[in-house]
Formats: C-alpha cells, sequence, structure tokens
C-alpha cells in the first residue's frame, strides 16, 4: 500500500510546494502581483465571479495547510503508530483533491468561455475580411476595364 501512495503523496506535495524544496526560490512578490492582477481583472468583469474564484483558491489553500499539517504529525509518530493517523492524512488528500479539481473545473469553465468568445470574434474578423476581399475584387475589376 505504501508503495502505490508514494506517487500521490510526490505529487501533492510538488503541487503545495512545500518550503525548501524548490530547486528555484519563488518569486512570491510576483505570484502574489500576478494573482492580485488576475482577481482585479475577473472583478471589473463580474465581481460574483472574482468572489467565487478568491473561495475556490483559498478552500484550496486550506486544504493544503490541513493536509500539509496531517502529514507533519503522520512523519512525527513512530511507525508503530502511525495507523491511527493513516485516515486523517487519506482524509487531507481528499479535501485537497476535492478543492484542487472545483479551483480546476472553474479555471476550464472560464477558459472554455474565453475560447467561445475569441471564436466568435474570429468568425467576425473572417467575414469582415471576406467583405473586403469582395470589395477589392469589384475595384480592381472596375481598374482593369478603365
Amino acid at each position: 500500500m505504501r508503495t502505490s501512495r508514494a506517487p500521490l503523496l510526490l505529487l501533492l506535495l510538488a503541487l503545495a510546494g512545500p518550503a525548501g524544496a524548490a530547486a528555484q526560490p519563488r518569486d512570491l512578490a510576483g505570484e502574489e502581483a500576478r494573482e492580485r492582477s488576475y482577481v482585479d481583472a475577473l472583478r471589473r468583469e463580474d465581481a460574483a465571479i472574482a468572489d467565487r474564484y478568491v473561495a475556490l483558491r483559498d478552500a484550496r489553500a486550506r486544504a493544503i495547510a490541513d493536509l500539509r499539517r496531517a502529514q507533519e504529525r503522520f512523519n512525527a509518530m513512530p511507525p508503530e503508530l502511525r495507523a491511527g493517523l493513516v485516515g486523517e492524512v487519506r482524509q487531507g488528500e481528499r479535501a485537497y483533491a476535492e478543492r484542487s479539481l472545483a479551483l480546476l473545473d472553474f479555471l476550464d469553465a472560464r477558459d472554455r468561455g474565453a475560447i467561445a468568445h475569441y471564436e466568435e470574434e474570429i468568425g467576425r474578423v473572417r467575414r469582415h475580411l471576406e467583405e473586403r476581399g469582395a470589395t477589392r475584387a469589384e475595384l480592381e475589376k472596375l481598374l482593369r476595364r478603365n
């Protein structure tokens, strides 16, 4: 059982970004600025959407913190006493996965909406190109007659 959970735990730790484990120092100020900028852009578009994103993001951050605490308690226990904390760690993993999936669902829906909007705009631009092409052909035909 331990070997099947090891890849998941490594993935969780990598996604959660444990302190001191990063190969490159994180630019926390830059990350915070990008995050604020993203939330501000969402808020300009729709305050309710921004609030939903912030709630999902914060719920995921709480789930990461809860999982880390459970893992720390688990790792601090002697191996013979860890069995009692397995359920807590699994619940933390489950909560982390659920919160992360909810955030991904939100981002995917936003991206799908953006794609649909861009496709509409591309269609509009193509129609303008076709109209100008027809106009161009008529004007070139007029030039050839003269």
